[in-house]
């Protein structure tokens, strides 16, 4: 009975919260991303297998040599390796390949070989290394083209606990508020300026994320306006996050993570057993009651939602006096109007449940 005259008070709560949430802050200017080092210079070196290599060897120091490379051919000692090294000084940077040639001629580099065939494609990632240093070209990478330890970088920072509720703020307000560091700043590219500009920039993030770390928080608070965003390494080897809409960011961060532990070990409170009773409550106000109630926060997904044309709005929920648990009345609640949620945890562990649009598996087509 206690637990239920606590849900039924919060619902009575819910409405005095949160109002009339004001922020005056000044919001940093968008910057371009820097551009590469000034100057960019590529050296290899070549190991030799066997005496038979000489011809080979001339042969590929006069395409290097085309190509402005300089070049050296030596023999293989012991402990010679394919290796791909980089060193940046101010302005210059300096990349250093070293490879084998083997009995056919060939040129092998970690990741990379090429025949004397294929002169167009190893220009074309001599250009790439000139343009982006020796990790190559972010579209061909894994972990959004950063190494193990950018993507480090960037995740021990995004699992930094938001500073401060941005609900009720703007979208720019709200970045600036979750005050991201100088050596990751955030950038909305062109197609993401227009969609936040005139009314829709005025736009206030609806839901609650204070519990949530940094970029849980920005995430959904982009998605709200049908934006997402994605770490980006820039050609001179700085880090941004870059945001651009949602439909044309190819991969976005993500909205949680999976569980790294059983769901009843993340979030036991989500499965126990609670009194409750409701009447035509509206869903949003229910969600909000049980959030606090259950201390999982419970958010909507109101981009898709709209897309899908469903009127959270208007989604009331009853539920006759039994004992049920928080998923189960969360899946009661929404699952006649086409929603369906999934529990996940933050860059920190924290669990949360994302309510969004249901989207049936598409298998392979049967002939």
């Amino acid at each position: 009975m206690k637990h239920f005259l606590c849900f039924c008070l919060l619902l009575i709560f819910i409405h005095t919260e949160n109002q009339n949430l004001q922020a005056q802050l000044t919001v940093p200017k968008s910057s371009a991303p820097k551009g590469a080092p000034i100057k960019t210079t590529v050296t290899v070196t070549l190991l030799t297998e066997t005496t038979s290599s000489a011809l080979y060897a001339q042969q590929w120091g006069r395409v290097f040599r085309d190509l402005n490379i300089s070049v050296r051919t030596r023999r293989a000692v012991l402990d010679d390796k394919p290796k791909i090294e980089e060193d940046l000084r101010g302005t210059l940077r300096e990349v250093r390949l070293t490879g084998t040639l083997d009995r056919n001629g060939e040129i092998h580099f970690p990741g990379h070989e090429f025949s004397r065939s294929e002169l167009a494609r190893l220009k074309e990632w001599i250009n790439e290394l000139k343009t982006f240093g020796a990790q190559g070209s972010p579209e061909s990478k894994p972990l959004w083209g950063l190494s193990q330890a950018q993507f480090k970088t960037v995740f021990t920072e995004l699992s930094q606990p938001s500073p401060a509720n941005v609900q009720g703020l703007t979208l720019k307000a709200a970045i600036s508020k979750l005050d991201f560091s100088k050596s990751l700043p955030v950038r909305f590219d062109v197609d993401a300026q227009k969609r936040i500009a005139g009314d829709a920039g005025n736009q206030t993030v609806s839901a609650d994320l204070g519990k949530l770390a940094k970029g849980t928080a920005l995430a959904i608070a982009l998605k709200q306006y049908g934006l997402a965003f994605h770490p980006l390494r820039t050609p001179s080897g700085s880090l941004e996050l870059l945001i651009s809409p949602w439909e044309s960011t190819t991969q976005p961060w993500p909205i949680g993570w999976d569980l790294k532990e059983s769901r009843q070990k993340t979030a036991p409170r989500y499965f126990e057993l609670i009194p409750v009773q409701l009447i035509n409550v509206p869903l949003k106000d229910m969600l909000m009651a049980a959030s606090k109630a259950s201390g999982i926060p419970m958010i909507l997904d109101e981009y898709e939602a709209a897309k899908k044309q469903v009127d959270l709005d208007k989604i009331k929920v009853t539920v006759s006096k039994k004992r049920t648990t928080w998923g189960i009345l969360i899946k009661n609640a929404i699952g006649r109007d086409g929603l369906t949620r999934k529990l996940v945890i933050d860059e920190r562990g924290q669990p949360f449940i994302w309510i969004t649009v249901f989207k049936p598996r598409v298998g392979p087509s049967s002939q």
